[in-house]
């Protein structure tokens, strides 16, 4: 990873991990936290206003910021969620996570308000979760066109539990069948579920 490009770059294992590797720039003016959060939600798929919960409650921003200024010699390493971070003494971010990148289109706007404007069980922290559940599995139907309740459950709640243990019950009967079932371009058939809009 070159010091000079602060661009960042991923690549998926054949586990299904994923690498997201990017550079702070010793003189930049975005402040150093700002960038880890960044490559953390470039890893996981997210915007950084979105990581619940932020970062600052994971991690001391006075000890992180401290790496960039005074590096030591050793990896500067932490763990966020499902993530792996790791800082060297050159300003260079490498996020590890074992949630797979899939191709994602962005949601449309009356999705989003839609799933925003719903009751959602839970406190606030749950709820943020599980508009995320809720909007992951409306993108993974909107990507494959059809799918099964065990598909959602096998590829979208590792990566979007919503604070739920299992998927079984809550997480799917109280959150995301009923999202998708008040979305206008989901179909519910007798065993399959179908995109049906543009």
């Amino acid at each position: 990873m070159s010091q000079d490009d602060p661009i960042g770059r991923s690549d998926d294992d054949c586990e299904g991990r994923s690498v997201y590797e990017t550079h702070h720039p010793p003189a930049s003016d975005t402040s150093p936290v700002v960038s880890v959060a960044a490559a953390i939600a470039a890893a996981r798929d997210t915007a950084p206003m979105d990581l619940v919960p932020p970062l600052e409650s994971v991690i001391d921003t006075d000890s992180l910021r401290s790496q960039f200024e005074e590096p030591a010699d050793d990896l500067f390493s932490f763990r966020y969620k499902d993530c792996l971070i790791e800082i060297d003494d050159t300003g260079g971010i490498v996020v590890e996570t074992d949630r797979p990148r899939r191709p994602k289109r962005d949601v449309p706007d009356r999705i989003r308000r839609l799933v925003m404007d719903r009751y959602i069980p839970g406190t606030g922290t749950e709820q943020t979760e599980r508009r995320q559940a809720i909007l992951a599995a409306y993108t993974y139907l909107r990507n494959q066109g059809s799918a099964r309740r065990s598909d959602f459950i096998r590829e979208v709640y590792p990566c979007y539990p919503g604070e739920y243990a299992i998927p079984e019950g809550g997480w799917w009967e109280t959150v995301v069948k009923p999202g998708l079932s008040a979305c206008p371009d989901v179909a519910k058939g007798n065993a399959m579920w179908y995109y049906v809009g543009d």
